[in-house]
């Protein structure tokens, strides 16, 4: 099988928009970042290792995504690439003991920081390519997971 530049576009677009659901019409790095929730609690009970894992893979693919539609779309940063938002709320969530009072905060609290890019996240979303895209939002998320980690001592 040859792999065309055709066929490594359309699975970036999947990775990067998380199957298509960052073209929703509204909201969409909520969108993305409540996709992040989903997965957490599926792998909420799984290792430290499986879930540390999954979201480094997930930020490497999500980095290379990122990177090939900021270059087909010639645009910094589109809105519908979300895995950043996915990255970021698995971040802030790892190895928080669960409960849904945690989740929840830590959702709103990751989305709070995303939307207010605090520093350094706004300097960190000036990193040109899909790394500056996937960093503002893992920086963002280890931010949070800092407080929920406080919270839960």
């Amino acid at each position: 099988m040859k792999i065309t530049k055709d066929f490594v576009n359309k699975i970036s677009e999947h990775i990067s928009t998380v199957f298509g659901v960052g073209y929703t019409a509204y909201a969409p790095g909520t969108i993305g970042s409540l996709f992040g929730l989903l997965i957490y609690m599926f792998l909420k009970d799984t290792s430290i290792y499986v879930y540390g894992i999954t979201t480094v893979v997930l930020f490497i693919a999500g980095t290379y995504a990122s990177n090939v539609m900021e270059d087909i779309y010639d645009m910094k940063d589109p809105s519908f690439v979300i895995i950043d938002e996915v990255v970021g709320m698995l971040l802030s969530l790892i190895a928080i003991p669960y409960s849904p009072m945690y989740a929840i905060l830590g959702f709103f609290l990751f989305r709070i920081i995303d939307i207010a890019k605090i520093p350094p996240l706004n300097w960190l979303e000036k990193i040109h390519g899909g790394f500056g895209i996937m960093l503002d939002d893992a920086v963002g998320g280890i931010m949070v997971n800092i407080i929920l980690q406080v919270l839960t001592r």
